[in-house]
Parts: structure tokens; sequence; C-alpha cells
């Protein structure tokens, strides 16, 4: 064991459990102090996880024994909780999305100025099987990739929306199902494909009482010169999870979740591809149609890659730009569907 890193948590919501168990699961980790608006749940939350409660989040960013700070309050708030935190010389670690327009990524990634370290949770991309398929994509496995596409169909009820004044709304929650949920899939998909050049959208909103869509749709031009078809939902009953599938001249890949679902390869663009599946078990994601039953795993994961990139340096599974790009991606998405017409990615600079 090394000497002891302590975590401050600004938020006692549901993601907050996930964050303690990571801190918690790492021999040098120690959560410090946890600081919420609602005194109650901070309270239940010291209670469980031993630790102080403070009622501003001011007070906790001002401890000398807090050395980083997770943030996992509404994502409206994660800006500005974030560059205090740096500028008080803190390491942030935030919730997904980073910030809710590009104004609030690019002021976080700013504040790293302060010789801190800035990570974004996309606890994704530390499966296995979005990896594999990452690296055959990018060794050219498939060929020359035209099709990247991905489907992030959740269900959640009006009730999950009613149990926080902050959900579905534009002002704290940034978006709908598409900022929130299908930011995941978003983030794996760009993961693989790269950056986009351009996207048309259209958004709705079906089946929930809120101001923001719980369903949408888009066809995004890659970088790369490839083609996407993006769908997201919250409207989807039973949830379906979120499935990503890559085309190119010499083979298919696709995932469900964790799973690699095809994989057919061919060794020239004129002869079929041969499938060889190698997981064909799928079975409906958890985190498809609840808010909290996915495992801790991820945030295990990328809490041990944050203190290992604060002390000597690693790689973050997902860095501030990293972060920022599937925020720039849904800000075009929102404006696209807007103007009701294609829009660049160059043209969105920080549109809200």
């Amino acid at each position: 064991m090394g000497e002891p890193f302590g975590f401050g948590i600004i938020g006692a919501g549901v993601i907050s459990a996930w964050h303690a168990a990571g801190i918690k699961a790492h021999p040098d980790g120690r959560l410090v102090a946890v600081a919420s608006r609602s005194r109650t749940r901070a309270e239940a939350f010291g209670s469980e996880h031993g630790c102080a409660v403070l009622s501003d989040w001011r007070e906790l960013i001002r401890r000398d024994d807090v050395h980083a700070v997770s943030i996992c309050t509404p994502s409206g708030l994660h800006a500005e909780q974030a560059i205090a935190a740096a500028e008080a010389g803190k390491h942030v670690l935030v919730e997904k999305p980073m910030a809710i327009d590009l104004r609030g990524c690019d002021a976080m990634i700013a504040a790293r100025a302060n010789n801190v370290k800035l990570g974004v949770i996309f606890q994704k991309r530390t499966d296995d099987a979005p990896n594999r398929l990452k690296k055959a994509v990018d060794d050219g496995v498939f060929g020359k990739i035209f099709f990247g596409d991905a489907s992030i169909k959740y269900w959640r009820n009006q009730a999950y929306y009613d149990s926080g004044d902050w959900r579905g709304t534009r002002a704290l929650d940034g978006g709908g199902c598409t900022m929130n949920q299908g930011i995941h899939g978003i983030d794996l998909l760009m993961y693989i494909m790269g950056e986009a050049e351009s996207i048309f959208a259209r958004t709705d909103t079906v089946a929930h009482d809120i101001e923001v869509e719980d369903i949408a749709i888009a066809l995004v031009r890659w970088k790369n010169g490839a083609y996407g078809r993006l769908q997201t939902a919250t409207a989807v009953n039973p949830g379906q999870g979120v499935y990503i599938e890559v085309n190119g001249t010499l083979g298919t890949g696709s995932l469900a979740d964790d799973r690699i679902t095809g994989w057919a390869v061919s060794g020239s663009k004129e002869t079929l591809a041969v499938e060889t599946i190698t997981d064909t078990k799928v079975e409906l994601s958890t985190a498809a149609s609840s808010a909290t039953a996915f495992p801790t795993k991820g945030h295990v994961i990328q809490v041990a890659n944050f203190i290992d990139a604060v002390r000597i340096g690693a790689p973050l599974v997902c860095s501030g730009e990293e972060g920022r790009r599937s925020v720039h991606l849904i800000m075009a998405m929102y404006e696209s569907a807007k103007r009701k017409e294609e829009v660049f990615l160059d043209e969105i600079t920080a549109v809200r």
C-alpha cells in the first residue's frame, strides 16, 4: 500500500455509491467526505460509508485531506463544481456528461492549468468487447469502414423523472435520453469510429411528461468517410441496452453491451466474410430498464486508473478532451433537430 489518496464526493444521489465502491476497492483509496444539498441524503450516505458529512461542497474542496473530488451532482452543476475544485488544487473525476454545453467542457479543460487531472466517467470503455472491436477497426480487420451505427434504447418510467426535480430538464439534465442515457453508446461509438463531421437529427417526446426528448434518431457522417445511424430512447419498453455495429469492405463486427455478438471477416472484398461469433448469448442489459441495476466494476477500474494518472501519469480511460467529444456531437444533434437540417460539427462551438 502507498500513501492514502483522499476523495471527497459532491452529491449523494444514486451514482455516488458507485464512486464510493471504486474508492474503497483501491488499496490507497480513502473516502474522506461527502457534500450534498440534501442533508438527509448526505447523512445517510456518510453513515453507510463512514465519511464526514458536509452541507456545502465549497467546504469540501477546501479540505487538506481531500486530494481529488468525485462529482456526482446533476449534470448542469458539473462545470461550476469541477472548475472550483480544480482552482482549489483538487484533481477531478466527473460523471458523464462532463458538462451540458461546450462552454462548460472547455472551461473545465482549461482549469487543468492548475496542475490537476480531469477524468470523465464512461465505464463502458472498460469492457472487453468494445475494446476488442475498437482494436479490430484500428487494425483494419474489417477493411475500409463505411457504416458505424449505435442503438441505445432504454426505458425509464415517469416515476424516474419525478424522482428528482432536475431530471428531464434542460437546465440541469442538459437534455433527455440522448444527453443522459444515450451518451454512453455515443461515447463508445466515437471511441471506435473517431470524430463526426456532420449530423442530421430528429427528436421527440412520446411517453413522458418532460421538457426534453425521450426518443431521437440521427444520421451521421464520420470524418473517416463512413456513415452512421444513431437511435436513443428512454421510451422503449423494455429497455434494449447498447447495440453497436460496424461494417467494412472485409467484414462486420457487432456488440450488445459488453458482449461480441457478431464477427465476420474475409480476406478479400470479393469473397463472403465468414461468421465467427464468439458469444451469441444476448441478454437485455439491466441498466437499460433501471437506473440502479448495473455493476460497479467499471467505476472500480476508472477510479484505479484515475489514481494512477495522478501518481504516475498513466493515460486516463477518458480525459476531458475525450469526454468533450460526445457532448459536442449531442449539441450538434440537438441543433440539427431544432433547425431541421444537417449541421456540421465545426459550426458548433458554444451553442446551448
